[in-house]
């Protein structure tokens, strides 16, 4: 195995070197071999195994448009995927297995069923980081070169995990609707909802936006999206949003109502959440 590692590290070295990528700085470098080096050092089969046995969820990975709900694959959703890469399977398998440790076990058998894992994934023709249907999650990880770092895939992975639970149990819908500023409104036709999806800046965020309760401009789409934002901020920047709950009322108060919701579903989740 060492022999068989030192020799994948020389191929590697090989190609940055006539490819251009001699180019990169030491540590993109470094991230490279590692992502490569992956592929010799992890059994993804057996870490999908080991989640399996945890949670009781299955992991697929090798499947593309087939994947896909045949009602989004056909007008006017036209669902497409890309099968994830050998590569960015075993580097984000370890992310998943780490941040599913952040929920009672018990909660995930009871709310999830597959994790579908995609290199690309379309709808509308707009690109899509994930989605969820059911009790079924999908979720997209691409190349580092491409946008895709691992902080991504833990926020993705919350963000969705959240909307299954958004579902499934009773959301204080009209009183998380009262904390924004009067006259303020989610959209409500598709066509709005997908424009703010494509609109690329909707992550952009502004002293205004949270004076009025909100984390970023993709908030104001859906009262889920808003709140997707925040559950998703409370698993993987705990201290970014006390900062910000400590700073503006209203996300204080939807800070506590998102708390309280995860509350009501396991008081195991107090462990985890800390917007105070």
């Amino acid at each position: 195995m060492a022999l068989l590692r030192i020799s994948f590290k020389i191929a590697v070295a090989a190609v940055l070197i006539f490819s251009g990528f001699y180019l990169i700085q030491g540590s993109e470098i470094i991230k490279l071999w590692q992502d490569r080096e992956c592929l010799v050092a992890v059994d993804t089969e057996k870490d999908i195994k080991e989640i399996k046995a945890q949670y009781g969820i299955e992991i697929k990975y090798d499947q593309a448009d087939n994947a896909i709900p045949e009602l989004w694959r056909n007008p006017p959703d036209n669902g497409t995927a890309e099968a994830i890469t050998q590569a960015n399977l075993c580097r984000y398998l370890p992310i998943l297995s780490r941040e599913l440790k952040k929920y009672p076990a018990n909660i995930i058998r009871h709310n999830l069923s597959t994790i579908f894992l995609f290199e690309r994934l379309s709808f509308y023709g707009v690109p899509y980081g994930g989605t969820s249907l059911g009790r079924d999650l999908f979720l997209t990880g691409g190349d580092r070169n491409k946008g895709y770092n691992d902080s991504y895939f833990s926020s993705l992975l919350h963000h969705e995990m959240s909307s299954v639970f958004f579902r499934a149990y009773h959301f204080p819908k009209e009183t998380w609707s009262a904390t924004n500023p009067p006259e303020t409104f989610y959209v409500k036709s598709d066509q709005q909802i997908l424009k703010t999806i494509a609109n690329k800046n909707n992550l952009a965020v502004n002293e205004n936006f949270y004076e009025q309760g909100f984390l970023a401009e993709y908030g104001y789409s859906t009262l889920e999206n808003d709140f997707n934002l925040y559950a998703e901020m409370a698993f993987t920047q705990p201290e970014k949003l006390k900062e910000l709950a400590e700073k503006y009322p209203r996300v204080r108060q939807k800070a506590d109502l998102m708390k309280n919701f995860y509350l009501g579903i396991s008081k195991d989740f107090s462990s985890v959440l800390d917007t105070h």
